[in-house]
């Protein structure tokens, strides 16, 4: 049982840094380097949601990335996990707007 759970949290973990890799690639950074010169192409935004957390060492690596990139997300937490692990919601609270 264990082993499918560290399996489901690296593949969430590594389809998340791909996820990040592609907004920043294909927008997100793109956009701010344009500047104030780009209004159209600025409405387009990226949703990025992570669910069934946190977990203390993949959640704080993702946390770091998405802090590097300037990117901001939504997770979406369950009531056990968050009671685990409080510094890791405080951390999501304060790094987050």
């Amino acid at each position: 049982m264990k082993r499918g759970r560290r399996f489901i949290f690296g593949a969430a973990f590594i389809l998340s840094f791909a996820l990040l890799f592609a907004a920043g690639y294909f927008g997100l950074g793109r956009m701010e380097a344009m500047g104030k010169g780009v209004k159209e192409e600025a409405g387009k935004k990226i949703a990025l949601t992570f669910d069934d957390g946190p977990h203390p060492y993949y959640t704080d690596q993702l946390l770091d990335g998405l802090k590097e990139r300037g990117v901001k997300a939504t997770f979406f937490v369950t009531g056990e996990h968050a009671e685990l692990h409080p510094e890791v919601i405080r951390r999501m609270s304060e790094e987050g707007d």
